[in-house]
């Protein structure tokens, strides 16, 4: 784990205001926020839609979670919402970067229905081999997959429509997918020119950030019934009056999301 290396779980965790996070994680957060002013309340917004749909999975009886590029389980992740309704939840989250696994197995010590697994969320059939996936979560039972800003890292030529479908042959019937993806498909063209800055920005931390339109993320969704209000802004997915944070942000429409029911 070099310190000296900025690390993209632990940006993000700067973001939400976390703890977990270095010095040269934080300077490369700046440069980021400095050509896209928005990114913080965007990391927000993307973390209020996680915690809202989980809340949504909880309540239709979904009792075990595999939380795919989770990066840290910190900032009220998976476990903390569905454990907060459910103490029985249990949670898989799924990273292939070393330092999110290590720290995030930290944190998670001592809870006995949350375990951090390194896996690569592109590659299924290992994922779904890995004993720590199969020692806690029962396929057979509907499952709730939650994939809040892990598409935006598969390119088209990793065919992410086919990898979707491999997660939903997965799921028994009665599962469900949260997803949410960066776009810049409503933004103003001053705002647009920020979000591709920002792609260049994150180059170094990682190999490439995806942007996508609504028929882009409507077509992931592709075999599965889409919980209303469907593909929307994340701020716009069944928000909470009073609770969830305000929308004026320009942020609020660089991301869409939609949770859909695998039947």
């Amino acid at each position: 784990m070099d310190p000296e290396t900025p690390n993209i779980s632990r940006i993000y965790d700067y973001y939400l205001g976390g703890a977990f996070n270095l010095p040269a994680d934080r300077e490369r957060a700046t440069v980021i926020k400095s050509v896209l002013p928005g990114m913080e309340m965007l990391a927000r917004f993307n973390r209020g839609f996680l915690r809202r749909s989980v809340a949504f999975m909880v309540d239709q009886g979904i009792t075990q979670f595999l939380d795919l590029g989770s990066g840290l389980p910190t900032a009220g992740n998976t476990h903390e919402v569905a454990q907060a309704r459910d103490p029985h939840a249990k949670v898989v989250y799924v990273d292939y970067e070393p330092v999110a696994v290590a720290l995030g197995e930290q944190i998670l010590r001592g809870n006995p229905n949350a375990v951090m697994v390194e896996a690569d969320a592109r590659r299924p059939d290992e994922l779904f081999g890995h004993p720590g996936v199969r020692g806690m979560l029962d396929l057979d039972r509907p499952l709730g997959v939650m994939m809040t800003g892990v598409m935006v890292f598969v390119g088209d030529h990793e065919d992410p429509v086919g990898l979707m479908k491999a997660y939903r042959d997965v799921c028994a019937p009665g599962s469900y997918i949260a997803l949410s993806h960066l776009t810049d498909e409503r933004a103003d063209p001053e705002t647009k020119v920020q979000v591709h800055a920002m792609v260049e920005a994150y180059k170094g931390v990682i190999e490439q950030l995806y942007v996508r339109d609504r028929a882009g993320v409507e077509a992931l969704f592709d075999g599965m019934t889409l919980v209303e209000p469907g593909v929307t802004l994340m701020p716009e997915w069944n928000p909470r009056p009073g609770l969830d944070i305000p929308t004026g942000s320009p942020a609020h429409h660089l991301g869409y999301a939609a949770v859909g029911r695998v039947d």
